[in-house]
């Protein structure tokens, strides 16, 4: 479930950057990129966890499985509401907004995952630096989509295209990292 979200939604800020940077001649290609990235990732909360499994308490593991599933919530919103923008030209302002908000919830998350995941008695050092340091790229996306989009700020577009095309190719490779760890 982890590795896929992180794939499928770096895919999805990889393709947001291109239109942030001007490479789409229109919205609604971009549209149906992010969309279609953003309902796969939707799809994803079926999945059983891969990496949240293990020696724990039952407890933490519903917690920390709870959060995940939040969070690959939250951001399969994003690139939903990315995607009916680009489809029906609605103003960008919220969507910065709603990337401030996104960029909070989601430095909560890192937060709890960088705090809680790593000791001798919980997950290994490539489960807690995997989830974190995803949720850490994450969070740092959405607050330069907040400040890009949300003070309409021109002279952030460069900035906001390169961080997403760079970020979303981080988040993907982390997610690559994070299935083929679960797979052997």
């Amino acid at each position: 479930m982890e590795g896929i979200f992180f794939i499928l939604i770096g895919a999805a800020l990889y393709s947001q950057s291109w239109y942030v940077l001007g490479l789409y001649s229109e919205g609604r290609t971009m549209a149906i990129f992010v969309g279609g990235l953003g309902l796969l990732s939707l799809a994803t909360l079926t999945f059983a966890p891969t990496l949240l499994t293990g020696e724990p308490r039952a407890s933490d593991v519903l917690t920390e499985t709870t959060l995940m599933k939040s969070l690959i919530a939250m951001w399969a919103v994003y690139a939903v509401g990315v995607a009916s923008h680009g489809l029906w030209d609605f103003d960008e302002r919220a969507i910065g907004f709603y990337g401030g908000f996104l960029s909070l919830v989601t430095l909560v998350g890192f937060l709890y995952f960088a705090l809680n995941l790593q000791g001798p008695e919980k997950y290994s050092d490539a489960v807690w630096l995997g989830l974190s340091g995803g949720a850490l790229a994450l969070t740092v996306l959405a607050g330069v989509v907040f400040f890009y989009r949300a003070f309409a700020f021109d002279g952030l577009r460069l900035l906001a295209g390169w961080a997403l095309l760079l970020g979303g190719g981080a988040v993907a490779a982390i997610g690559l990292a994070i299935t083929s760890a679960a797979i052997t």
